[in-house]
């Protein structure tokens, strides 16, 4: 049977019990482990509470949380534009971030409150963003051009500012960017987690209501027009949810590449293209492969952490090659 044809409750239940399989582990194994018969038990030592409850726990939600809004973006944007190739950085917002981390390191001196210039920065290109989408003044404003090139433009833009910083920043101030914008998931307060699992779910919540007028985009605009969806306001409302979610990550996460757009492909080789099926999917295979990135990140080389992003698109470029091979070999 072909990948696609899969009903997506066959697929998704293993995805999701491998996924409660390594929250679990990840809840487990650290560089102080955690015995499974006591944490089934609820026999934890007061340490040992602490150590579950102020940093593996939220560690591991901040990961799923954070994987699935990068899967949801992804899955959303490439349905709207219509093109397998978009991933949450092409609207620039998290370059936008990342340039505003960048000036409250370098120039502000603030390295402790890198997440509040990366909020900051994304904060900047969604104004931008609703400005020129909302502004009409061209036939194309609100088009999937404007979107494009708005995207285009403050990516180039965040590129150069990030360009000049990182030549005036010192040796330790270039190592602590160059860590975030890599992606981490650790050192995450409880009420900042709690945030990051809100907007993913309300965001993904909003995504799903939109899913059937995202399925019609697939008929072109005119056809989607023609079974009554409003394709600006549907293009403003899918920018502005995606935009607004990668923003809540990627601020106190850093830049966590690759997700965005390996999930959905995923998702789409086993359950279809039907945002419907595809966004639940993808949201979940999103989750599993930040818990098993960050687990891998830091239990590889201890105490040394390495990098999440580079480990989701380690992950991630094998597991996608493997499914179009799949895909496109002769039955």
């Amino acid at each position: 049977m072909n990948l696609r044809q899969q009903p997506i409750a066959r697929v998704a239940w293993p995805v999701a019990l491998l996924l409660v399989a390594f929250v679990l582990l990840s809840l487990i194994v650290g560089a102080y482990p955690l015995p499974v018969g006591k944490l089934l038990g609820g026999e934890l030592s007061s340490a040992e509470w602490a150590v579950l409850s102020q940093l593996r726990a939220p560690r591991v939600l901040a990961a799923c949380a954070g994987g699935a809004a990068f899967a949801l973006a992804g899955a959303a944007l490439q349905a709207m534009f219509r093109n397998p190739l978009a991933d949450p950085g092409l609207l620039g917002v998290p370059s936008a971030a990342g340039l505003g981390a960048a000036i409250a390191l370098i120039v502000v001196g603030a390295g402790a409150a890198l997440w509040i210039g990366a909020l900051a920065g994304a904060g900047l290109a969604m104004t931008a963003m609703l400005f020129f989408v909302r502004r009409g003044a061209t036939p194309m404003a609100g088009g999937t051009v404007t979107l494009l090139l708005l995207g285009i433009a403050i990516n180039a833009a965040s590129a150069a500012g990030l360009a000049l910083l990182t030549a005036l920043a010192s040796e330790g101030q270039l190592k602590t960017l160059s860590f975030w914008m890599l992606g981490s998931f650790a050192s995450l307060d409880w009420p900042v987690v709690i945030a990051m699992l809100g907007s993913t779910v309300l965001g993904g919540a909003i995504l799903m209501s939109q899913s059937p007028a995202l399925a019609a985009l697939a008929l072109g605009e005119r056809g989607a027009r023609s079974v009554g969806v409003n394709v600006a306001q549907l293009r403003l409302r899918v920018a502005v949810v995606t935009a607004a979610m990668v923003a809540a990550i990627t601020a106190f996460c850093g830049g966590i590449g690759f997700v965005g757009l390996a999930a959905p492909h995923i998702a789409r080789l086993t359950v279809g293209a039907s945002p419907r099926r595809a966004l639940p999917m993808a949201a979940l295979i999103g989750a599993l492969l930040c818990v098993l990135a960050d687990l891998i990140a830091r239990s590889i080389a201890p105490p040394i952490e390495l990098p999440v992003g580079a480990i989701t698109a380690a992950l991630g470029v094998p597991l996608l090659v493997s499914l179009i091979s799949r895909r496109t070999s002769p039955s």
